[in-house]
């Protein structure tokens, strides 16, 4: 298990900080449907074409859809907040890691920006850092009513990454091609966003289950897809896609 999770842990930094993915073919059909409906041949996840040690394989799994992904890793995951959903929805790629770690990656559709969405569950994955980042960190608080404490770092290429926590989950950012104004407010309205989402679920029941196995919704279906009315409808819209209150 402790080799899983240093696997795992390498795995996070690689593939935040090269904003890449490929998808390991299981044998489950939540993870296989997007390849069948493209028509397209899925990504070669060998050890050799990975550069992975043999016999472990790939843990990036990508997912039609965000009620998919939460039924493959047991728990809610963040998506967006509300008043970016115009601008960066739908997402661009829907992964899990290991089905420890979400992964959701969005393209604006007005510019080169990109947004990398990361949620775990703190209790399962035993760490309060998903970030994949292990260089100098800056601890500042996030603009929010609750002057959340966030840390924050930037890459040698500009790429901004945000890790922080709430309640019983870790969550992580990567944003990249927006000026400094425009990050300080998307911060604040994705840490705003979080916190809610935090506590909408803070009593939710785990419902993890083995890959050979169905798993159950981890909450109502209106949770599951949708924490505030005045989100657009739509099967990509989780639970944390409401705009802050003002």
């Amino acid at each position: 298990m402790k080799k899983k999770h240093l696997f795992l842990a390498a795995f996070l930094a690689a593939n935040i900080l090269t904003g890449q993915a490929a998808f390991a073919a299981e044998e489950d059909a939540d993870e296989t449907v997007v390849a069948e409906a493209t028509g397209e041949a899925p990504a070669d996840t060998s050890a050799a074409a990975m550069g992975e040690e043999v016999g472990m394989a790939n843990p990036m799994l990508e997912y039609a859809d965000v009620p998919s992904l939460e039924r493959a890793v047991g728990f809610p995951v963040y998506y967006l907040p509300g008043n970016l959903l115009a601008l960066y929805h739908p997402a661009a790629h829907i992964y899990s890691i290991d089905r420890y770690v979400s992964d959701i990656r969005f393209q604006s559709k007005a510019d080169d920006s990109k947004i990398t969405v990361r949620t775990a569950l703190i209790e399962r994955i035993g760490t309060d850092d998903i970030s994949g980042y292990y260089g100098e960190w800056t601890q500042q608080h996030a603009g929010d009513v609750k002057r959340t404490q966030v840390h924050v770092a930037q890459t040698p290429t500009g790429m901004r990454v945000v890790r922080w926590t709430a309640g019983r989950f870790a969550f992580a950012i990567t944003i990249e091609g927006v000026d400094d104004n425009t990050f300080r407010n998307m911060l604040k309205n994705f840490v705003s966003v979080a916190d809610r989402f935090a506590h909408k679920y803070r009593n939710f029941r785990l419902n993890y289950k083995p890959k050979n196995q169905p798993a159950q919704p981890t909450a109502t279906p209106e949770e599951a897809t949708s924490a505030a009315s005045e989100a657009p409808a739509s099967s990509e819209t989780p639970a944390a896609s409401e705009t802050p209150a003002a």
